[in-house]
Parts: C-alpha cells; structure tokens; sequence
C-alpha cells in the first residue's frame, strides 16, 4: 500500500484499537498492532477493516480472504461504476432528478431556483431536510421546521447547503425501533456481464436518541439482515469505544433479534429497478426508507463501504464470492 497513505493515518486511534482488540481477543497489543499492519500491507485493509471484521480473533488466512478490504478490493469494484453515472450519484441534487421515480417525496436545489421558489417550497411542510451537493456521513445536514426554514434562502446556498428535501414518513415498524429517526436500509445491488441484478446483502441502519440522522458517524447501530429481512444478530457500532455490540437498543431497552422489517420484497423490487435505470453504474448501495405507503429511495451510494456487510458479529465470512459472482470480476 502507498507510503504516503500513512501519513494520514490517525495512530492514536490505531492503538487504542489495537488495545481494545487485544482485551477483547486475549491477544496482546503489539501482537495485534503488527498484525494489523501486515493485513494492511498485504490485504489492503484499515484498521476499521481490522476491527469490524473480527481479525483479531480470525486468523486463519483463507478466511481473511473472502473478506473485501478497503484498498485492494475497492480499487477493483469501483471501476464497475461509469464515472458518469458516478458523478450523478455523488452529487444528492443530481441523483434526485435522475431518481426522482423512485425517491417517493418532492425536493428543490437551490442552484437551480430562486428565493421565492424556496420559500413556496418549505411553506407547504412542517419540516425539511437542508442538505449538501455531496458528502458523507450525515454531515452538515440540517432538519428545519416551516418557521425554521422560512427566510434562510441566503444562508442555505453560502454553506452550500443546497438541495432541500420534503420529510420522509416513517412505517411505523421502523418507528418502534427508534422513532428519533427514520431508520434506513443500506441495500446493495451488482449488475453481472449478463446484465441481471443481484441484491448481495441488506443492512439496517438504527439511530439514537437526540439525533434526527441514523448515521454511524452520529453513533447509529447497524445490523445485517437475512434474505428475508429479519434481524437475527445484534446491532453494531464501530463508533462507539472501538466496537459495541448492542443486542437491545440503548434507548429503549427494545430487543433486536427477531425483528422482521416490512415490505422486503417491495425494497429489493425498488432497487432492482433503481439499478436497471442505469446498468453503468453496477455497485451501488442504495438507502432505502419504508414509509407507509411503501419503501423509498434516500439517496445512492457510488461506494458502497466494506465494514457495514461483513461485521464479525453478524458475519464468519465476507463478501468476495457475491462480488465476483454478482458484478463478473475476479478478486482472489
């Protein structure tokens, strides 16, 4: 891996990784550090990578390498997205318009229309969502009520904060899970050399009180789901102490495991038909809301992520054998 790449590295959370993993894995710390710097010399793999994919306790390399790590494998995937398609999907103004079929809610961007048509549009809802062009994480989004909204037309487009979203309306399944936030599945499909979509693996995305995003890097929880869209593992944050495991949510005391999310089969139709749209792009994680009248599309997701899918506490192995069946590319 490049040199230069770990200059940006943060060592302070490397090593305290490497102290969580060596107490939760009766390991010990430079044995785990040195570990850890071997898998990212030869796999590609961060320490995050590391960490959510259980490599402290699984060293058996034949297992390691169904796992796909952030720069080796990636660098491969990443190619099977047209950059044009790409670049649509990067930017949340773009991708609305191209999506707008799918997305199952009004919006506006702010680079395309003017102060009085902002101020009809956030007069017509009690609350909307002011978003950037483009990043990640939940960053810099703002959720503003009508009276919030009204007059901010000015500040909105100097932060950049320029594509303005109608609420999503949350199933009320969701809702009982965590009714701060609409929860979201992160759902990724890979389109074959055949042309045929294949769904590769679902994941829910739970937030937490006092944050309106169910973000990770706002201290959501994640889960992989089954093939029918139950929860049959405990959440997980990565966030969070360098790796919880929560088999109740923190705020509710409610009960993962068991859980089955609504309308599986409308999620996987929407995306099957959200992927066809544009057969360029052929990785692509799409969140997805269940509002209800129906599953929605939040947005797309042009890199999909290697930690959410292969997380050691939902997951023994990982996701090389779907990839390359699912997109027709060659990873070992």
């Amino acid at each position: 891996m490049s040199l230069r790449r770990l200059f940006k590295i943060d060592w302070k959370k490397v090593f305290g990784s490497a102290r969580a993993m060596a107490k939760r894995s009766g390991r010990t710390t430079l044995g785990i550090f040195f570990d850890l710097i071997d898998c990212y010399y030869k796999r590609g793999a961060t320490w995050l990578n590391y960490l959510c994919f259980g490599f402290d306790f699984q060293r058996d390399p034949a297992i390691r390498d169904t796992f796909i790590a952030e720069y080796k494998d990636n660098a491969i995937l990443f190619r099977c997205n047209a950059p044009e398609i790409s670049r649509i999907i990067k930017d949340k103004g773009l991708f609305n318009e191209e999506y707008r079929e799918f997305l199952g809610r009004d919006f506006i961007d702010l680079r395309k229309t003017d102060r009085e048509d902002y101020e009809a549009f956030v007069s017509r809802f009690d609350h909307v969502f002011a978003k950037p062009a483009r990043g990640l994480g939940g960053v810099g989004i703002e959720k503003l009520t009508r009276e919030q909204a009204s007059g901010q037309y000015d500040r909105l487009v100097r932060e950049g904060k320029v594509v303005i979203e109608e609420e999503a309306q949350q199933h009320s399944e969701l809702s009982a899970i965590n009714a701060n936030s609409v929860n979201t599945l992160r759902v990724c499909t890979c389109i074959n050399e055949r042309g045929e979509v294949t769904v590769i693996y679902m994941v829910l995305r739970v937030g937490r009180q006092g944050s309106f995003i169910d973000n990770l890097s706002a201290g959501g929880l994640y889960t992989r789901l089954s093939d029918d869209g139950r929860i049959t593992h405990p959440c997980y944050s990565a966030k969070e102490r360098y790796g919880a495991v929560y088999t109740h949510h923190p705020d509710t005391n409610l009960p993962f495991v068991g859980i089955q999310i609504p309308m599986i089969d409308e999620v996987k139709e929407l995306v099957t038909r959200a992927a066809l749209k544009n057969p360029g792009a052929r990785y692509v994680g799409w969140d997805v809301a269940i509002t209800p009248d129906g599953p929605i599309i939040i947005e797309g997701n042009d890199r999909p992520g290697c930690d959410l899918a292969q997380t050691y506490v939902h997951t023994k192995i990982g996701i090389v054998d779907a990839c390359e069946k699912g997109l027709s590319v060659k990873l070992r």
